[in-house]
Formats: structure tokens, sequence, C-alpha cells
């Protein structure tokens, strides 16, 4: 199972994943936490282009594919504004969920498409 935890910037992504894991491992499952930012950090990717952004979301998504098929229960939480790259993402998945957690901010110039009952 993978969960997307998806919003704007600022909106608690962060603490709503970290806050699921810690409850998932105290009831036994293993779990694998993926955030945007530390992310970003940890391959240096500071390219916020469309394109940057989106080789930034299938990156994790092949390690939250490589994690789910090991049985491992995978926490992401990164803005990933677009449905069409949620879309993407989940298609590499066999079971997920998106959590869409409101507020927050947006940079200049950045479309956030809020998430549709249908992802779920």
């Amino acid at each position: 199972m993978v969960y997307l935890i998806t919003g704007k910037a600022g909106a608690g992504k962060t603490h709503y994943g970290n806050e699921l894991a810690k409850e998932l491992r105290a009831e036994g499952f293993n779990v694998r936490r993926f955030d945007g930012d530390v992310f970003r950090k940890q391959t240096n990717n500071t390219d916020f282009t469309d394109k940057g952004r989106i080789s930034n979301l299938m990156n994790v998504a092949k390690l939250a594919q490589e994690y789910e098929a090991r049985g491992d229960v995978v926490i992401l939480s990164f803005i990933a504004p677009r449905k069409e790259w949620r879309d993407r993402m989940r298609a590499m998945w066999n079971e997920s969920r998106v959590i869409y957690i409101p507020g927050g901010t947006l940079w200049d110039g950045t479309i956030y498409e809020k998430p549709t009952k249908d992802e779920n």
C-alpha cells in the first residue's frame, strides 16, 4: 500500500505523514517514509520546472513501487500538483490512496489541481 499525501506548501503534509507512519508502525507494519523536501535535498534536485518536478515525483514513485513490492507500507508527502502526474505515479503501484491536506500556499506560477473523489 502506498499513501500519497498531497497538498500545497505548508499545509501539514509532513506532519500528517509522520503521524500516520507512527501509528502504522505501532500496529506492526514495516513503513517506508519519503518527504518531498528531504527527498529533493537527498537527490540534489533543485529544478522546480515541470520537468524537474515530474522527475522528482517519478523517482520517488519508483522507490515506492520497489518497497511496496516487498510488502512495506509506503508514505509519501509531496506537493504533486497535477492530477496527471499523480495518476502516472499511482499507475506504478498495486494499491494506493491519495490523502489531500487543505491549506498552504503556492509559489507564483504554480497551479495545483486539487484531488477529486475519483482519485481515492
